[in-house]
């Protein structure tokens, strides 16, 4: 797995929970908006879960992928975001770096890169997988703020969804979506692949939940 410091050096040592670790970087991914809505990804059909009371769950992520061989974060983040809208991006620079651990903020970097488009808008350390030596002590997933250069088209993505900017705080006020009142919503509209199941529900994961965590819709640290 690539090395967070490897791609984003200026963050070591930036806060204790960035110094003395081995932190993966399994994720980059973009919040990407324009004056119409914002984007974000449905999960693919093999991700989704069904609950013990038998309504099946469905992620909302950001825009974005993992790294391939050789890449580097901005690298992979605009090779995702040209396979899965067709566009490319420019970067937004944020009033600073967020750092979410279990799902709580717990720091605000405020300079966190040389170069002013590689600043991201947030990283979120999660707890790795498995153990053994050879594991590192934390998982990152890396977000930007963005905007496209062009109009977005669903590329390979199973799904999109734009939220309108007048319906984003709803959106984010709330943990889960019913299908029927995504369907529903004037400011919130579905571009699939294939129809999704009635009766599920579309839930914030990854870099949805972490962007609901920065709009203090999610505890904060000691809350």
């Amino acid at each position: 797995m690539p090395d967070l410091f490897a791609s984003l050096p200026s963050l070591e040592g930036a806060h204790p929970l960035l110094t003395g670790r081995r932190i993966a970087l399994i994720g980059v991914s973009v919040l990407l908006r324009d004056d119409d809505a914002w984007y974000f990804e449905v999960q693919r059909p093999r991700r989704w879960a069904r609950r013990p009371n038998g309504v099946l769950s469905i992620g909302i992520g950001g825009i974005g992928g993992g790294l391939q061989a050789g890449e580097d974060a901005l690298t992979a983040l605009r090779r995702e975001v040209q396979e899965e809208l067709g566009v490319d991006l420019t970067l937004e620079v944020p009033p600073h770096t967020v750092l979410l651990h279990q799902w709580r903020v717990a720091g605000y970097l405020e300079a966190t890169s040389g170069l002013p488009e590689a600043c991201p808008y947030i990283i979120n350390l999660l707890p790795p997988q498995l153990g053994g030596s050879e594991m590192p002590d934390a998982l990152a997933i890396v977000t930007f703020l963005g905007r496209p250069l062009g109009r977005p088209r669903r590329g390979d993505l199973f799904g999109l969804l734009t939220v309108t900017p007048e319906a984003l705080s709803e959106f984010l006020d709330t943990p889960e979506w019913p299908l029927e009142a995504v369907q529903a919503h004037p400011g919130l509209s579905l571009d699939l692949a294939s129809e999704l199941p009635p009766g599920c529900v579309l839930r914030p994961i990854l870099t949805a939940r972490a962007f609901r965590v920065v709009m203090g819709r999610e505890p904060k640290m000691g809350g």
